[in-house]
């Protein structure tokens, strides 16, 4: 096979780099950006992506849409980790892992910009010299916090320009002691800056420092007799000890740390900080990672490290992740304890004194998984459902839909099946089976007016809502005959579709051409979900009794079967379980069969199979 062209201009391309470090961007012929990579040897890392004998299932994947290459020169790998991170958010690339888009999340800001500082939530994180902390994954959390710092640090809430050029009037918060009023221009930067210093330690986790720091100042201000200031520390202390006692211990011997966990499924992650300061754990925060099929834990746990940690204003002593340390971990621990200005070290959790709690993180990052995954879902039901009322034209969003589906072997056992959906879920007790009595040859549309008009009819009767949406798997035939059946019991405004299996298309009553809907849609997926569990329902059920009528037929041809007999094989071969399947071992072993009459069922069965290839 010959090498397509756009990878016989990228080799050109490849001459160029030398042996440079750097960022590589791959692109599709959209020009999109795909992947975004790193590499000590730019030439040597780009060169192996062209390779036709790879084997890696992500690579081959994004091999078969590369279309061009742009890269980015650096000094230092360290300096290309930086930037990959950072183009990494910039374009979302499809084949890179992804944290997903936190700008949604709230974040805590400290305005360390101005002199008089505020304290707040914001959902926008700039590059402004300011103290960004989070995001915080609940926003509740984040609004408690926010109290309990108001509440705790006399810090001023109040929107304003500082020093004002004359004293202002304090607020409310200045009377009930909550705020020390720089307002009125009697506080000095210095002794505001403090208390600033205070909140930052209480956002970082440093409790046991931020104790001593403020009983001194408490001691401080009630030698000097400012009592109304050492009422505002001692009721700060009296606060922070309350917070401390509900405050789980996890292990006195760890220090401040950072645990991560990582649960995953199909394209999708959860990673789980559990952040444990002076040995207590302090909070929980949690992350959607996206791209994640085909990549290593490792992959997962590399890729969030740099896209979280990186930039982060707050970092801990340590990163505790489930895996030993390698020459990627080692770079980052570098550029990490650069970033923090103090010694950042990445460990692992499953070796040392955090693996008890690793094993608990990795327990809510399954939970929250779960729980992002289901919510996800519901949102997906609730779209499909208001697309079906648009593409449908209904009056209403159906919340009730039944689906109807006949199956038989070429006339024989022929049986109806039913399935309800609530809300886009399947509803198990809305389920039903139907014996067709009418036909005993093949005759689907029939058949279909049959089930349909047992079913409103019983509906009727018990005096039970109709659904709001009835689906017919098949054409205008078998769509016409349902129709027939509502209209015959005075329901000629239930809504009905058929939906065609080979082009996937829709049918209204009444008309003889389908409509296409694009087979994407989240209205035409769940229609196709129902017939597909319809349809999946009622061949069960339908191979369940020609399974016993072919069993009855073989019994009733061999003699020295009695009833007895016959009512202990048929119960053991109840449901779903083939006679076909079955050894002559598995034969001797049912109550009061011997070895010769067990030699007499296997060579009628297979004698029958053969046949009749029924099974």
């Amino acid at each position: 096979m010959s090498e397509p062209k756009e990878f016989q201009l990228i080799k050109q391309k490849i001459k160029n780099l030398g042996v440079e470090s750097g960022c590589y961007i791959w692109k599709d012929k959209n020009n999109n950006v795909i992947y975004v990579g790193k590499a000590i040897r730019l030439s040597d890392r780009v060169r192996s992506y062209l390779n036709p004998n790879l084997t890696d299932l992500k690579t081959l994947a994004l091999q078969g849409e590369i279309f061009d290459l742009d890269w980015i020169l650096t000094n230092t790998e360290e300096e290309a980790l930086i930037l990959e991170a950072n183009l990494i958010k910039k374009y979302n690339p499809k084949y890179n892992i992804r944290l997903k888009d936190d700008k949604r999340y709230p974040f805590i800001c400290v305005s360390t910009d101005e002199p008089y500082p505020m304290v707040y939530r914001t959902r926008k994180v700039k590059a402004d010299g300011k103290k960004y902390y989070g995001p915080y994954t609940d926003a509740k959390v984040a609004r408690d916090l926010l109290y309990l710092i108001w509440k705790i640090f006399p810090i001023r809430k109040k929107f304003q320009k500082l020093p004002s050029k004359t004293p202002l009037r304090p607020c409310l918060n200045y009377h009930i002691k909550r705020c020390i009023a720089p307002c009125k221009g009697d506080v000095s930067v210095e002794e505001y800056s403090l208390i600033v210093n205070e909140v930052i330690q209480f956002l970082e986790g440093k409790k046991d420092e931020l104790l001593v720091q403020l009983n001194s100042r408490m001691n401080e201000f009630s030698e000097n007799m400012q009592y109304e200031r050492a009422i505002i520390y001692r009721n700060a202390i009296e606060a922070i000890q309350e917070i401390r006692k509900k405050q789980a211990v996890v292990n006195s011997n760890l220090g401040n740390e950072d645990v991560l966990a990582l649960a995953t499924r199909d394209d999708t992650a959860q990673i789980v900080i559990f952040e444990v300061r002076g040995g207590r754990l302090e909070g929980k925060k949690s992350f959607a990672l996206d791209g994640t099929s085909n990549s290593s834990q490792s992959e997962a746990y590399l890729s969030f490290i740099k896209l979280h940690y990186l930039n982060k204003d707050s970092i801990p002593d340590q990163i505790k992740v489930p895996m030993r340390t390698n020459s990627e971990l080692q770079v980052l621990e570098k550029i990490l304890s650069s970033f923090a200005q103090k010694k950042v070290s990445i460990k692992n959790s499953i070796n040392s004194s955090s693996r008890g709690i690793y094993k608990l993180a990795v327990k809510n990052a399954e939970m929250n998984l779960t729980e992002r995954l289901l919510a996800t879902k519901l949102r997906n039901k609730e779209t499909a459902l208001e697309d079906l009322k648009k593409m449908l034209m209904l009056n209403k969003i159906p919340s009730v839909i039944e689906c109807y589906d006949i199956s038989h072997f070429q006339g024989a056992e022929p049986v109806g099946s039913g399935v309800m959906f609530v809300d886009g879920n399947p509803y198990k007790p809305g389920y039903r089976h139907y014996k067709i009595k009418s036909y005993n040859e093949i005759n689907d549309p029939g058949m279909m007016h049959e089930v349909i008009a047992r079913r409103l009819q019983r509906l009727i009767n018990d005096g039970d809502d109709l659904p709001d949406l009835i689906v017919i798997d098949g054409g205008p035939t078998q769509l016409g005959r349902a129709t027939e059946a509502a209209v015959a019991l005075e329901l000629p405004n239930l809504a009905f579709v058929g939906l065609a299996k080979k082009r996937e298309e829709i049918y209204f009553p009444g008309e003889k051409e389908p409509y296409s809907f694009p087979l994407d849609s989240p209205g035409l997926r769940l229609l196709r979900e129902l017939r597909d569990e319809a349809h999946r329902f009622g061949i069960t059920y339908h191979r369940e009794r020609r399974n016993k009528a072919t069993l009855k037929t073989i019994l009733d041809d061999i003699k020295d079967i009695g009833e007895v007999r016959k009512k202990s094989i048929l119960k053991h071969f109840s449901g779903n379980k083939k006679l076909s399947n079955s050894s002559l071992e598995e034969l001797k072993q049912i109550a009061g069969i011997g070895s010769s009459l067990a030699q007499k069922i296997y060579s009628k069965l297979q004698t029958k199979k053969d046949q009749e290839q029924v099974f």
